[in-house]
């Protein structure tokens, strides 16, 4: 088909064509308007499961930024407990041993043996009794 041939067809122009024309016209416009719609909804949906999804991300990663900040102050803390344990663990293995418990007697309490004589020296670092 060439150029000159169209030319030799004409287009009615009655009400019939107008009005198929019209409703052609009009169904188009309406198939546009829902594939419009339906568009402005998909991408309404994602976007509130984007948000949804992010407000979820960034809750989740905050508590869990606060849950390892109490970790650490935990482990911190536990160290402390598991030094002062061991202290008093080693406390303990000394007040088990005889001579060590006698020279804590005698050197906090200013315990003596029956017929014992305490000379207290000026250079003396041991603490004065009626000074507490």
């Amino acid at each position: 088909m060439t150029n000159g041939s169209r030319s030799k067809i004409k287009q009615l122009d009655n009400d019939y064509i107008r009005q198929v024309a019209t409703d052609e016209h009009g169904q188009a416009q309406r198939v546009a308007q829902v594939r419009r719609r339906r568009f402005i909804l998909i991408v309404a949906v994602f976007g509130a499961l984007i948000l949804f999804f992010g407000f979820q991300l960034i809750n989740t990663r905050s508590n869990l930024h606060q849950v390892n900040r109490q970790v650490a102050t935990s482990q911190v803390k536990l160290k402390k407990v598991q030094q002062k344990n061991d202290q008093l663990e080693g406390q303990i293995k000394q007040l088990n041993n005889k001579d060590y418990l006698q020279k804590l007697l005698r050197s906090k309490y200013d315990y003596t043996k029956s017929g014992e004589t305490v000379y207290s020296l000026p250079n003396d670092n041991a603490a004065d009794v009626t000074a507490n």
